[in-house]
């Protein structure tokens, strides 16, 4: 939590208006104030020790923020219909796009979707390429260079993993290894370790990207209340 506090001043419309380890603490404060907050982060394994039913209480009047330091505890964030699940310790690349989620529930008409092409500088001087988000399957990380896959072609450009993750900052775009990225769109199946795009390709998937890459994916989920969501360490 001291590190979302940390980071919360670089957006500048949000203000931390109070933090409670007691969750049953935390309702009294929020239920004092003239209005419910914009969103509410709540670690599901903290409610869990005080047997409080402080989520459900929540989830129809603000935009709920589930986080635990376990990634099968997205069921419970499914199930609380909250914006976001973040995995302990939060990835503050996550947090900014859990952020913009919840600008979009306040703000549904305003917000606009960021563009969905880009332009890349090709290998011939003075020339410029248009990508389309649609047409990427993956991007994958080359020394000094990334190239970029389509589904019949692919282009190479002076570009480093770490520029790319700013540009794909609340796209499609999941960084799931060090050296690659995939189109969400193009994903077919997450088996074990691999993901596996729409044209047969399994590319792997990076131990320290892994739970990141799994709650990113969880609002997507059709998980049904009869069981536990399993997860694939």
């Amino acid at each position: 939590m001291k590190s979302i506090a940390n980071h919360l001043p670089q957006h500048a419309d949000f203000i931390l208006a109070g933090s409670q380890n007691n969750p049953n603490i935390a309702l009294e404060e929020i239920l004092r104030k003239n209005r419910f907050p914009d969103a509410v982060i709540l670690n599901v394994e903290m409610c869990a020790g005080h047997q409080t039913n402080l989520p459900e209480l929540l989830t129809n009047h603000t935009s709920l923020i589930i986080t635990s330091r376990s990634a099968e505890d997205a069921v419970q964030a499914f199930n609380y219909k909250a914006v976001d699940f973040l995995i302990n310790p939060t990835d503050l690349t996550h947090l900014d796009r859990t952020l913009d989620k919840v600008r979009c529930c306040k703000y549904p008409v305003a917000f606009k979707d960021p563009a969905r092409h880009f332009y890349i500088q090709s290998e011939a001087k003075g020339k410029m390429i248009r990508l389309h988000h649609d047409d990427i399957f993956h991007v994958e990380a080359c020394q000094n260079y990334v190239t970029i896959h389509l589904e019949k072609s692919k282009y190479m450009t002076y570009l480093t993993m770490k520029e790319l993750e700013e540009k794909f900052s609340n796209t499609s775009f999941l960084r799931i290894h060090k050296s690659y990225f995939v189109n969400e769109s193009k994903i077919h199946s997450v088996d074990g370790d691999y993901v596996i795009l729409e044209n047969n390709l399994f590319l792997k998937i990076g131990a320290n990207y892994k739970d990141s890459m799994l709650a990113t994916l969880h609002p997507n989920f059709f998980i049904s209340k009869r069981g536990g969501l399993r997860m694939a360490k």
